[in-house]
């Protein structure tokens, strides 16, 4: 009789000693267990099968040299002022997303205004410079909520519009 005291005992001590261990693997707060691999979020999370692109700074391929990148930016800013510009081609791209618009000034060689919208888009521009320019300042205007990015590049060479 002894024997199946010692093994209640032991089953009883193995039992308790489990408990904790299965309480921390259930639900806490409603939320599952980390081990436990989720079928469904809690609460369905909008998604877009469009990427941000002002998460990143836009793409200037083919620009030997980036002068600005800057990404996720909102409201208006000097960006920066260029020292010196040789002569060659600017590559300007300008990401924005957001209901209103957003003007890009490049010194006294440029200025535009792109309409933004919910949806993300890339405007590309190219300002084809004959000499040198010096102390260009890069300015963005953009309308209350409208999220944009910018790269300016260069490369040597230009070809006039025709």
């Amino acid at each position: 009789m002894a024997k199946l005291t010692k093994a209640r005992a032991a089953v009883t001590i193995a039992f308790a000693a489990s408990v904790p261990l299965i309480a921390g693997c259930t639900a806490h707060n409603g939320q599952s267990s980390p081990r436990k691999t989720p079928t469904a979020p809690a609460s369905p999370s909008p998604r877009s099968s469009v990427i941000d692109l002002t998460k990143t700074p836009p793409d200037i391929s083919g620009s030997a040299k980036a002068l600005i990148r800057l990404a996720n930016r909102t409201g208006s800013e000097e960006v920066a002022v260029i020292g010196n510009i040789k002569a060659g081609t600017v590559a300007v791209a300008t990401e924005c997303t957001g209901e209103g618009k957003t003007t890009i000034a490049i010194g006294k060689l440029a200025i535009y205004t792109i309409p933004c919208a919910a949806t993300p888009s890339t405007t590309y521009n190219e300002i084809g410079l004959g000499s040198s320019k010096q102390q260009v300042k890069i300015t963005v205007t953009a309308s209350p909520g409208v999220h944009w990015g910018l790269s300016v590049g260069w490369r040597s060479g230009f070809q006039r519009p025709s």
